[in-house]
């Protein structure tokens, strides 16, 4: 009886850890996603991870990324989250964007949780037409391992990373893209930990024709 009673624990073990695949058919207009995953216990998924491209409705992957670990929180519907972006809540496993700016879609995808406060982190692919396939860029994947995946700012082209120590100090930067690379063009900084100071010190960094600029002012408080 103790030895039924060991092996349905360790059956019991390894259904909640099991190997899982997924689908996902609307992360791009121009691909399809297989996902395979190590592990998945209740509404999360972790471990060595394959991701499957496939063009549109095709049967057999023209690519296919390997990452040692992932972080995947899926949904109520069973599926994991895609293209979600919500700071100190949601984060997808994949997201598709132009990062770039070049006119075609790159991806981003969860290697685990390396960014601030063990938030999800990301390793960047950029497209490449001359390769026809998706090549890691380190550049693009240090913006990557802030507190969540960076935004992109659209109409102006940009990146926007936020980063925070404790309650009191915040940091936000953008970046344009040069020469295929993200450059660092706007810092703000929120300082509300100076002591006896009744007021958030927010010091403002632009860069202007290849100079930076500072400006620092002061702003109420939030009760």
């Amino acid at each position: 009886m103790k030895i039924l009673t060991i092996a349905l624990v360790l059956l019991a073990s390894a259904s909640a850890f099991s190997q899982k695949t997924f689908d996902i058919k609307n992360a791009s207009k121009y691909f399809d996603i297989s996902v395979r995953v190590e592990k998945c216990e209740d509404s999360v998924c972790s471990g060595e991870t394959a991701f499957s491209f496939f063009k549109k409705g095709g049967a057999k992957p023209y690519q296919v990324i390997m990452l040692d670990d992932t972080y995947m929180d899926i949904s109520n519907d069973g599926k994991p989250l895609v293209n979600t972006t919500m700071l100190y809540d949601e984060q997808s496993v994949i997201s598709v964007d132009d990062y770039n700016f070049d006119g075609m879609e790159d991806v981003a995808l969860c290697n685990g949780q390396n960014g601030s406060y063990g938030m999800p982190s990301y390793d960047v692919y950029l497209s490449s037409r001359k390769q026809g396939k998706f090549v890691h860029s380190k550049a693009f994947s240090d913006l990557g391992a802030h507190l969540g995946l960076f935004s992109v700012v659209k109409n102006k082209k940009q990146l926007e990373t936020f980063d925070k120590s404790g309650c009191c100090w915040h940091i936000t930067e953008r970046y344009d893209v040069v020469g295929n690379k993200p450059r660092k063009v706007f810092e703000m900084v929120e300082d509300a930990t100076i002591p006896d100071e009744a007021k958030v010190k927010v010091t403002t960094k632009t860069l202007v024709n290849g100079k930076w600029k500072k400006s620092v002012k002061y702003e109420k408080r939030e009760e």
